[in-house]
């Protein structure tokens, strides 16, 4: 349980530094407006990789955690972790269209793999709450992930709502960016909490 934590950690820490250095590079893409994904369709999309690769990585490990910690009791987050990592990994593969392009293929199958990921994990921290809201093994945690999928949860619901409505279209980049805080954050939390033996 402390190696997957350990590892978790690690991989945490690269999509974070890749994501950092994404954001300092001259893509002329803006943090408020553009979606993460965009930057998979620069020069710089091998920092882009980086980034969806390890978040894989670390989810993976993070499963394996959570596998041992919790035993069948965390089957479902489990579950959900490996949907996360394994569409996490493959994205990059499928980029995104050019704003404002007439949808492609592999843009269909971008959207779906993003859509699929960000339920995952919103429901592997929603599940992990109810399920740690019972005595036993990091029950003191429960409240943490609740709230974290509630965090999730309110900015997937915007992700919708910016389809629609002009004004919060304008802050999608910001959106998407909270939805990645507030996934790393459930992610480095409960990797502590492994790599730390934590019960």
């Amino acid at each position: 349980m402390a190696a997957a934590g350990i590892l978790a950690l690690l991989g945490l820490a690269v999509t974070v530094a890749s994501l950092v250095w994404l954001h300092l590079q001259p893509t002329k893409l803006s943090p408020v407006h553009d979606p993460v994904s965009e930057y998979g369709i620069t020069s710089f999309r091998a920092g882009y990789r980086v980034a969806t690769i390890a978040f894989g990585a670390a989810s993976l490990a993070l499963a394996a955690g959570i596998g041992q910690a919790l035993g069948d009791r965390g089957l479902a987050v489990v579950i959900l972790l490996v949907a996360f990592a394994i569409t996490r990994a493959a994205i990059s593969w499928f980029p995104m269209d050019i704003p404002g392009a007439k949808w492609t293929r592999t843009g269909w199958i971008h959207f779906v793999l993003a859509f699929v990921a960000f339920a995952s994990v919103l429901a592997a921290a929603s599940v992990l709450g109810a399920v740690l809201s019972h005595p036993g093994t990091w029950h003191a945690l429960a409240p943490v992930s609740t709230a974290l999928g509630y965090a999730l949860t309110a900015c997937l619901a915007m992700f919708g709502l910016a389809q629609t409505v002009p004004a919060l279209r304008a802050w999608f980049g910001v959106i998407e960016r909270g939805f990645y805080l507030f996934a790393i954050t459930w992610c480095a939390v409960f990797a502590v909490a492994c790599a730390a033996g934590v019960r």
